[in-house]
């Protein structure tokens, strides 16, 4: 893959399902660094050591399954069903994807809806609610 950017055949180097063992492993052998890291990440999967470990090494940290997978053989609909997500929710009028994450849509309506996130914001209360949300991950990695 290094070879692939230094060709310019590629802008950046992920990777997908990285740990920080594994991610410390690839910086100690690479000369160009992973620019993104996918994950699974959610509400109720927050993997802040993760986060904290990526952001200290320069690594984006890209969500995939952010609201759930409801209707998949390994998500779950957790996120959708937090009841301190729901109150948050309706009290600034939002859906649950306003508050729990920036998301992009080709769905005309879901971009109107994106676009209404910048009127608002989650309290510093809101915010320690969602850190405090119990921690699951999905039954398994797709």
């Amino acid at each position: 893959m290094e070879e692939c950017q230094v060709l310019s055949l590629t802008k950046s180097i992920g990777v997908s399902n990285f740990s920080c063992k594994e991610l410390e492993h690839i910086l100690s052998i690479s000369t160009i660094p992973p620019t993104v890291n996918q994950v699974e990440m959610s509400p109720v999967w927050q993997q802040n050591k993760l986060r904290e470990f990526c952001q200290a090494k320069g690594i984006i940290v890209a969500a995939y399954s952010p609201l759930g997978a409801k209707g998949t053989s390994w998500g779950t609909n957790s996120v959708m069903d937090s009841e301190v997500l729901s109150e948050i929710a309706k009290a600034k009028g939002k859906t649950h994807a306003q508050v729990c994450v920036v998301v992009k849509s080709f769905n005309e309506e879901r971009m109107q809806s994106n676009l209404q996130i910048f009127d608002w914001a989650l309290s510093l209360e809101e915010h320690k609610l969602i850190g405090q949300i119990p921690q699951e991950r999905s039954n398994a990695t797709p």
